[in-house]
């Protein structure tokens, strides 16, 4: 069989099934080793029996088990970089890009050129911290997270991207001493009784479920995060699209002297509360 006909295979296999047509895209393409230039002008070309049977073992957990694209390859794409996930890692989401990119506009709106200090909380497999830590020099990145062996994955990406980040084993704030001028956190935030497709579920319940509303960790981290920031400082949150109302209750009952800004993801859903203190921030949408 070609590549193409692999690929077609592949549509026909998912066909009428929850899957997606560009994971199985993805799936061939990573696993042929090519880059996307040569996958294309190689779509004619035969592929090798052992190829070939390889790809058909994995395209099959990937129908018939729900493993995700993502943990048959072993990695997946953020902001142009490859980041090593598994099982202990939440797979990184597109929005999240979105809340990188607000998050570095806003340091070159309101503390450029000034060298600074984030902390990424929950990082997961590190992709916020390390990716801001690659994209702008001046911030000063420390990420943590409660899973050791999350913390494991964010430290071969991070060695692996060659990022300076700081890296803490933490729940929360506990383990955390420092004062910082930016907190990024995209904490779990599925209602516990919500439930997921199949394929999600095969990621970390603890990166996903954040009690009976979604919400607990938002609360959590804004009752404690005033003692961890500096005056001059910003929060940024990526959040479920239907708790937008919720989020920004307990940002002005925790900072009431706050800017809150709330924005949508390229969906037009509700995805991202930012809360600016001391001059961080203006009223107004961008």
């Amino acid at each position: 069989m070609t590549y193409e006909a692999l690929l077609k295979y592949g549509y026909k296999q998912i066909k009428n099934l929850d899957k997606e047509e560009e994971a199985v895209k993805l799936l061939l393409l990573e696993l042929s080793g090519q880059d996307p230039h040569q996958f294309y002008m190689n779509l004619k070309t035969e592929a090798s029996p052992e190829f070939q049977a390889f790809f058909l073992e994995k395209l099959n957990r990937y129908v018939h088990e729900d493993i995700p694209v993502q943990h048959l390859i072993g990695h997946a794409y953020f902001y142009g970089y490859q980041f090593k996930v598994n099982q202990d890692v939440l797979i990184p989401r597109s929005e999240t890009e979105q809340l990188v990119e607000h998050i570095l506009y806003f340091y070159d709106t309101y503390f450029s050129p000034e060298k600074i200090k984030v902390l990424d909380l929950g990082t997961g497999s590190g992709c916020i911290g390390i990716t801001c830590a690659l994209e702008e020099e001046k911030l000063d990145v420390t990420i943590s997270d409660i899973s050791p062996d999350a913390l494991k994955v964010a430290t071969l990406n991070r060695d692996q991207l060659q990022a300076k980040t700081k890296i803490v084993l933490s729940d929360l704030f506990e383990n955390i001493k420092d004062k910082f001028d930016i907190l990024i956190s995209n904490p779990p935030y599925i209602p516990d009784d919500e439930t997921v497709e199949n394929i999600v579920s095969k990621e970390p319940g603890v990166a996903l479920y954040g009690g009976s509303l979604g919400v607990d960790f938002y609360e959590k981290i804004l009752k404690e995060a005033k003692q961890h920031l500096n005056p001059k400082a910003l929060i940024g949150f990526e959040h479920g699209y239907q708790q937008k109302a919720q989020i920004k209750k307990f940002a002005e009952t925790y900072f009431p002297e706050g800017i809150i800004i709330q924005l949508k993801d390229l969906q037009g859903k509700d995805r991202f509360t930012f809360i600016g203190l001391g001059g961080v921030l203006k009223d107004e949408k961008r």
